[in-house]
């Protein structure tokens, strides 16, 4: 399982300079293990923390990021390599692989203490049945017409689940016609670990990133109610972010913690927040609603 990355810059022009006033980081959990279910007999032994933790490839993936991140913003002064509390932010899911993900990357950011001791950053969560921050929402009955359509679907109940096994009938290599989809995450997360040895056919079922498009209604598959509903809110926070660290003045600028981490896990089943009618999403998941931050 690779991390995805996001990193979005805010600058501020003047004639003379350009200034670096905020980074804002969108970061996928590091390297884990299926959320559910394993590809070969040793793969329970060899992923021995179990079903949907970060591996150790995951947790050396997330150290290295920091060290890079670590190149760009702590030895260039932009941070200071002490960490302050006034500079940085850290937000994760409250899953076990978002948060020691986020806890790897940072290990790496700062200078140890005089007893060589890693600094590491608070980590803010919140539960993840309320976390319409960083745990979007798939349940929603509305918004898979393109999808339905696509793959003549007879229900919009699951879609998500339903067109994954669509996808492997009709556009995956014929070697995966003899694999259960309900493996399929299990190829995804241990095809990268070289202790483990996958049957052939198996690794033509890797292809994850196509379904992850399809549910997120991005890249060829793109729809604006899904899109916003996977990072509507997300985004929204984000651009509000660079807002303030462009127009803030004077004393309002101290304290300003422009360097902010976030890490995601990318879906979650069942979410029932405020905003969601669980039965019936045709009105309560407008995109409004959604991406309204109260």
């Amino acid at each position: 399982m690779r991390t995805a990355t996001l990193l979005l810059l805010g600058f501020v022009g003047t004639l003379a300079i350009d200034e670096l006033l905020s980074v804002n980081v969108v970061i996928r959990h590091a390297d884990r293990s299926a959320t559910s279910g394993w590809a070969t007999p040793q793969s329970p032994s060899v992923l021995f923390r179990g079903n949907g933790e970060l591996t150790d490839l995951g947790i050396d993936n997330a150290y290295a990021q920091g060290k890079d991140f670590k190149e760009r913003y702590v030895k260039t002064g932009f941070i200071d390599k002490r960490f302050l509390p006034s500079e940085v932010f850290v937000r994760s899911s409250s899953v076990n692989r978002c948060l020691m993900s986020a806890a790897s990357f940072t290990n790496a950011l700062f200078k140890d203490t005089s007893k060589y001791h890693a600094v590491i950053p608070p980590i803010y969560t919140v539960a993840e049945a309320n976390d319409e921050l960083l745990v979007p929402l798939l349940t929603c009955k509305d918004g898979w017409e393109d999808v339905i359509s696509k793959y003549n679907l007879t229900s919009n109940i699951n879609v998500f689940q339903s067109s994954i096994v669509a996808m492997m009938g009709t556009e995956w290599p014929a070697a995966c016609a003899t694999v259960h989809p309900s493996l399929v995450d299990a190829i995804i997360a241990e095809l990268p670990n070289k202790k483990i040895t996958l049957p052939a056919n198996y690794k033509s079922c890797a292809k994850g990133p196509a379904y992850i498009e399809l549910l997120a209604g991005a890249g060829a598959n793109f729809n604006d109610l899904r899109i916003k509903r996977v990072a509507g809110v997300l985004t929204k926070t984000l651009l509000d972010n660079f807002n303030t660290a462009a127009t803030c003045t004077g004393e309002a600028c101290k304290g300003l913690q422009k360097f902010r981490v976030y890490y995601t896990i990318y879906m979650k089943n069942g979410q029932k927040a405020d905003f969601v009618d669980s039965n019936n999403c045709g009105n309560g998941c407008s995109l409004a609603a959604v991406t309204a931050v109260s």
